[in-house]
């Protein structure tokens, strides 16, 4: 009892604002620690981060993940139980509480194998169009995912389309044929409309993963910009129309580096037509994370269109230099800069990060043993912990001054009017004889958040 009543004094605010103050560090999993109010007593010497006249920007939607064919096998080999455990913590509160998934229409490189569905050439109805290979392993775990997080956003993307509809004749390089674009959007037609009498509403496609990869050794498939936005504009919206579906559509579904990434997301948002036949722009980060504010510009040149991060994971097998601190920039980086979903890469994939078609050696979000079925979690999964559970859909990022000390940050405020600021501390850089420190600001009172010396730390402070 002395106890609790010497904890409920410690956390008291003198302006009553409510506050809790989560932590994951080095040598500590997440776990909610107690920690002060705050006072009206400011600290001089630390320019404080001003909550009060923080800058409203975007909202903000989910975090979410890649359920690929290959994450969906490895879920549906899992013992029930755990399967079950492993779900929850990836999408409710007790976990990182994803809000969104991307699912592969077609092989990836990451699934049991090379398929797609409708090996028919010349059939441009899509008559032979089937979905049996997905009733398998990914519609099963898309529905236990929906059944435990109901409101999961749903969106996907080709890898390739079918090999007869390519130059190449095959899902593994080549672009599509220019007359094979109309059976091209009745194929999307079809895989909506499938998943949709499945139960599993697909809430927005990209035309292609990647289209600046044509590489033979997985499924790919080349676009310019031309021709994904004649595609979108004269093909794909009209037939979605025409079949009555609401799904959005979003462009590029790629890097917005400088070699060519931003050239061709300028020409596609500027030819006639394409930006009011779309929803917004799908954008990777596997460039430079300083690429990130490539995307103000082209935010401000096109105020309506949204911008969603559909995907990077924890790289590579065997090799954890994406630490934590690492994952800081590229997240928040992304957020900032315009994007309402952050997605990793693959949701779960075994200790090889298997299973896979292509060449690369991708880690999961989760990595499940193939023996034991033993879940160990990325450092992206526990950066992503500071954020899942606390900030709601339709949030607002915010833009934030004050002095930073050296950590990286980014502060939310929920429908409710609750702010959740994020930071994170490299332990390389605090391994010195002072501590970092950060001061907020919130309705003319102060709240110092001192950070763990000598290691790296996550923290997550809510208030309100």
């Amino acid at each position: 009892m002395i106890a609790a009543i010497i904890a409920a004094a410690f956390v008291a605010a003198e302006g009553g604002e409510e506050l809790r103050l989560f932590q994951t560090t080095e040598s500590k999993d997440f776990r909610e620690i107690t920690t002060s109010g705050f006072t009206i007593h400011p600290y001089p010497a630390v320019k404080a981060l001003d909550v009060d006249t923080a800058k409203e920007k975007h909202e903000f939607l989910a975090l979410g993940a890649s359920l690929t064919d290959a994450s969906a096998w490895v879920l549906a080999n899992m013992p029930a139980a755990k399967r079950e455990k492993l779900l929850r913590e990836l999408f409710t509160p007790e976990g990182c509480n994803l809000g969104a998934i991307r699912l592969n229409m077609g092989a990836s490189d990451y699934s049991t194998g090379l398929y797609c569905y409708n090996d028919t050439p010349g059939d441009v109805a899509m008559k032979h169009f089937t979905l049996s290979r997905d009733d398998a392993f990914l519609v099963p775990m898309a529905k236990a995912v929906k059944a435990v997080r109901p409101d999961a956003y749903v969106f996907a993307a080709p890898w390739s389309p079918p090999g007869w509809m390519k130059t190449s004749g095959v899902m593994c390089g080549g672009r599509v044929k220019d007359e094979c674009l109309p059976a091209l959007a009745n194929y999307f037609v079809k895989y909506v409309q499938g998943y949709g009498a499945r139960g599993i509403a697909i809430d927005a496609v990209t035309p292609q993963n990647e289209p600046m990869n044509s590489g033979g050794d997985y499924p790919s498939c080349a676009y310019s910009a031309a021709m994904e936005g004649a595609f979108v504009r004269d093909y794909l919206a009209p037939a979605f129309r025409k079949a009555g579906l609401a799904t959005k559509i979003w462009v590029h579904d790629h890097d917005p580096d400088n070699k060519g990434g931003m050239a061709r997301v300028n020409e596609l948002l500027t030819m006639d037509g394409v930006a009011d036949a779309i929803d917004g722009v799908a954008w990777h980060c596997y460039t430079s994370a300083a690429t990130a504010t490539n995307l103000a510009p082209v935010k401000a040149a096109h105020p309506k269109l949204r911008f969603y991060h559909t995907e990077n994971g924890p790289h590579v097998v065997f090799n954890s230099w994406r630490t934590e601190w690492w994952w800081a920039e590229k997240v928040f980086g992304m957020l900032q800069n315009g994007c309402e979903m952050f997605a990793s890469w693959c949701l779960c994939l075994d200790e090889l990060g298997t299973p896979m078609t292509g060449s690369h050696l991708c880690a999961g979000f989760t990595v499940v043993d193939s023996t034991t079925h033993e879940v160990t979690y990325s450092p992206q999964y526990r950066l992503f912990r500071h954020i899942g559970p606390f900030v709601k859909r339709g949030a607002r990022v915010m833009e934030v001054s004050g002095e930073r000390d050296g950590t990286r940050l980014i502060l939310f405020r929920n429908p409710d009017g609750e702010y959740v600021l994020v930071v994170a501390s490299d332990g390389a850089l605090v391994r010195k004889m002072y501590r970092h420190r950060l001061v907020v600001k919130y309705k003319g009172r102060y709240k110092t958040l001192p950070l763990p010396g000598g290691q790296w730390s996550i923290s997550t402070l809510v208030f309100k």
